[in-house]
This record gives C-alpha cells, sequence and structure tokens, in this order.
C-alpha cells in the first residue's frame, strides 16, 4: 500500500519502518524541522530481541506532498489530531481509508470529518516503542494490533493483513470500541495517576491506597463505557494492570513523562474524556474528575511551584 504516517515520534516510526520493511510505500510527515533532519539523514533503526533492522526513510512537511495515498495514519499526540488531519486533507482521495492508534477517545470521529465514516479506522496497539536516541527505536515483535470501524462492521480487513505482514500481529475487530475503551480505562487509571503523584508503575502496584484508587476508576470507567454500550471486560483490564505492576515496574507513564517535562499532557483526551462524557450521560466519576482536575492544576503551576507540588 502506498501509506503516510502523520506524527513521526516513536510510535510513528516503528510502525513506518515496520510497514516499509515489508515492501509498502511509505511517506513520514512530521511538523518539527529537527525530526525531519535527523530522519531523512540518519533513517530508523528497529531493534527488537532478534537483533535490529534499519530503512532509509522519505520524510516532509504534509503541505510539500501532492499525490493522494491510500491509508494515512496518524500518531500524533490527542490535542494534535485536528490539525494533524487538516494537514493531510489535500492527500484524502476517494478510496483514500484514515486510521487512529492513538490513546485516548474521540479521534475517530475527528478523521470521519475528513475521511468519511466508512473509511474511518480506529484501534489499539500494545507494542512498545522506546526513543533510544534520534533514528533508533528499541521495541519488541511480541505485540498486538486490533483495529476496525466504528461505523462498519466488516472494515479493516486489508489493512490487518497487510500489518500482520509487516509483523505487526493485527487482528480486525468487529466491535473495536471495546479493546478501544478498555485501553482508555487502563490509561485513565495509570497514566492519570502517576501523572498527579509522580509514581512509577511500580510504585502505584506497591502502594495499597493508590491501588485502591485505580480500582475506583476502573469501576467509573466501566459505567460510562456501560451507558454508552459497550461492554468492557473490567477482568481484562485489571490483569493487564497487574501485569504492568509487576512487569514494568520503573516505567513512567506518558503523562508523567509529559509533566515532567513541561509539555501538554492528554489527560482532556483519556481520563478527562471519560468523566465529559460521564456528565453529559448523568453519571458521576468523581475519583477520575477529581484526578483530571489536579493533573490539569499541576501542568498549569509555574515550574518552581510544580517541583514543589511534587
Amino acid at each position: 500500500m502506498k501509506i503516510a504516517i502523520v506524527g513521526s515520534g516513536a510510535m510513528g516510526q516503528l510502525f513506518g519502518a515496520r510497514l516499509q520493511l515489508a515492501g509498502n510505500q511509505v511517506v513520514f510527515f512530521d511538523t518539527q524541522q529537527g525530526t525531519i533532519d535527523v530522519l531523512r539523514s540518519k533513517g530508523i533503526t528497529l531493534v527488537d530481541e532478534l537483533g535490529s533492522e534499519h530503512v532509509p526513510v522519505t520524510i516532509m512537511r504534509a503541505q510539500d506532498a501532492t499525490e493522494p495515498f491510500e491509508l494515512i495514519i496518524i500518531f500524533t499526540k490527542g490535542l494534535h489530531t485536528r490539525s494533524a488531519v487538516e494537514s493531510v486533507r489535500h492527500l484524502v482521495g476517494p478510496a483514500t481509508l484514515g486510521l487512529t492508534l492513538q490513546n485516548g477517545l474521540g479521534h475517530a470521529e475527528t478523521l470521519a470529518e475528513v475521511f468519511g465514516k466508512h473509511r474511518t479506522l480506529a484501534g489499539v496497539t500494545d507494542f512498545p516503542a522506546d526513543p533510544r536516541e534520534p533514528g533508533i527505536i528499541g521495541t519488541s515483535t511480541r505485540g498486538t494490533v486490533r483495529m476496525g470501524s466504528i461505523w462498519a462492521e466488516d472494515a479493516g480487513r486489508e489493512v490487518a493483513s497487510v500489518f500482520s505482514q509487516a509483523g505487526l500481529n493485527a487482528v480486525q475487530e468487529h466491535q473495536v470500541l471495546v479493546p478501544i475503551w478498555e485501553k482508555v480505562t487502563f490509561n485513565s487509571a495509570l497514566n492519570t495517576l502517576s501523572g498527579v503523584t509522580g509514581l512509577t508503575v511500580g510504585g502505584i502496584g506497591a502502594s495499597t491506597t493508590a491501588r485502591q484508587i485505580v480500582e475506583q476508576i476502573v469501576e467509573e470507567c466501566n459505567l460510562v463505557a456501560q451507558a454508552q454500550g459497550v461492554r468492557i471486560s473490567v477482568e481484562h483490564v485489571t490483569e493487564a494492570l497487574s501485569n504492568a505492576f509487576e512487569h514494568h515496574m520503573e516505567h513512567k507513564t506518558s503523562m508523567l513523562l509529559d509533566r515532567e517535562a513541561g509539555r501538554a499532557t492528554e489527560v482532556d483526551f483519556i481520563g478527562g474524556a471519560v468523566a465529559d462524557l460521564g456528565r453529559s450521560l448523568g453519571i458521576a466519576t468523581p475519583v477520575l474528575d477529581t484526578l483530571c482536575q489536579l493533573m490539569r492544576t499541576v501542568t498549569e503551576l509555574p515550574k518552581k511551584d510544580a517541583a514543589l507540588a511534587s
């Protein structure tokens, strides 16, 4: 396929490189000139348990491309989704598919405004992408991708096949909102609590109080999902959390890393989106809502005060 990767961070580099190694024609887009320069000169090297692979990279700003793509994948942070989609509007042809594997809620709806509902795919992935240095990504062969359409039950089969041929272990989901909501629930619990407290995943798992808060958030997210007609597996989410507590003890969540770096966080697209949806449905999410408000508070503090708050 002719594929565009919009957002050339660690996940974009991982997926784009895997797809290119499998013989697809891949073009990377980014807005940061530093990223463009590094990847254009160095390419991308993937390092996993089987060794390393390198690919040269075609990368540019979206406005410099002119021909439509068969598949456009959005890999930006949630707060940049709309601008990212608008930047590639001129590259969307009548048969172009759009795909989001971003964390959080609402991204598929944003893509659908440009691609159309029946050509919009969404999903989740648990592939790790660790940026070891510019252009070098640590990863694993043991991740998965679950994708499908919110509006067209049978959509996504061809893309899932292309992904699997690239070693991305993709499965077409006929009820893709289930894995999306399960990951949102997982991230609402860990990311928000970690971002507020400064705790690593292992730190949360080692605290009885923190684990109780996690359980409360999972229950609140489940209630909102049910009200939306989405039947998530609380057991599945709980197992994923337990696995994270046991095997990713030193891991800092993306929200904590963003807070430490003074960057805007995705709180409004993860826990905040669940809390907002709960309010609109008349479902109280007091624990999650309070944590999201605290997350917004600590990221609004001047750096000196934020350090003291930590």
